[in-house]
């Protein structure tokens, strides 16, 4: 891994820590901050070490990360217009009523998807008010999960505890695959890669996992390797 690439990995990291949500315990906010020091100043960091570091920490916020994120879209699907209405220049405004009339939503918008719609200048205004937007809407969530929503919030933590173990059951089963898979070593590599995509995007580094993926994992490949059988099986024939 270049210095460019563990800088910005370690970016990441940060990112993981500035953004770690309400009711996440004392210990594992500590024990990042510390990680994350003792990374920067380690010389001798490599790949494996900072990439598995940001794993573990990972999987410990995922649970908090995926309840907060969850009622942060609730926040942003009733909040996200009305702030924009309040903001936004009287030009702007009528730009998206017109927007809107042709069948666009806010969400579009939001999402960034139709950015051809507007003028260079018009755009310019939106992504400075998605960026005050997206602030506020994150603020009152905040409030929201430690005050009003505070017992919802904490059972959706709860929730998503569960649904890491199951995960994490699931990895595991793959894990076993892999080591488990004597005569196609290439395909245990690629159970092995399929793994450590799922870890990455628990921790920022790759895409959002995918729960169905996961769950669906250990079929696709049990089907992947009949089917080498019967390949190296015909082969055998010509």
């Amino acid at each position: 891994m270049s210095e460019e690439m563990i800088h910005y990995t370690l970016q990441i990291f940060e990112r993981l820590i500035r953004e770690i949500p309400p009711l996440t315990p004392k210990q594992i906010r500590d024990d990042m901050h510390q990680a994350l020091e003792q990374m920067q100043h380690n010389v001798s960091l490599t790949e494996t070490e900072l990439e598995e570091t940001m794993i573990i920490f990972g999987k410990k916020i995922w649970p908090y990360r995926q309840a907060f994120l969850e009622f942060f879209r609730i926040s942003e699907s009733i909040l996200g217009e009305k702030i924009f209405l309040k903001k936004a220049s009287a030009g702007l405004k009528k730009k998206y009523m017109e927007f809107k009339a042709s069948g666009g939503s806010f969400r579009d918008m939001y999402r960034g998807g139709p950015a051809l719609f507007f003028t260079p200048d018009e755009r310019l205004e939106l992504n400075v008010l998605m960026v005050e937007i997206y602030q506020e809407v994150k603020d009152h969530t905040r409030q929201s999960v430690l005050s009003v929503e505070r017992q919802k919030y904490k059972k959706r933590i709860k929730d998503f505890h569960m649904v890491l173990q199951n995960i994490e059951d699931e990895i595991g089963r793959l894990r076993q695959m892999a080591d488990n898979e004597q005569q196609h070593p290439e395909l245990a590599d690629e159970i092995r890669e399929h793994v450590r995509g799922f870890e990455q995007g628990i921790c920022l580094l790759g895409p959002s996992i995918d729960y169905t993926a996961v769950y669906s994992s250990q079929s696709h490949f049990e089907q992947r390797r009949e089917y080498q059988k019967l390949t190296r099986r015909a082969n055998m024939f010509f």
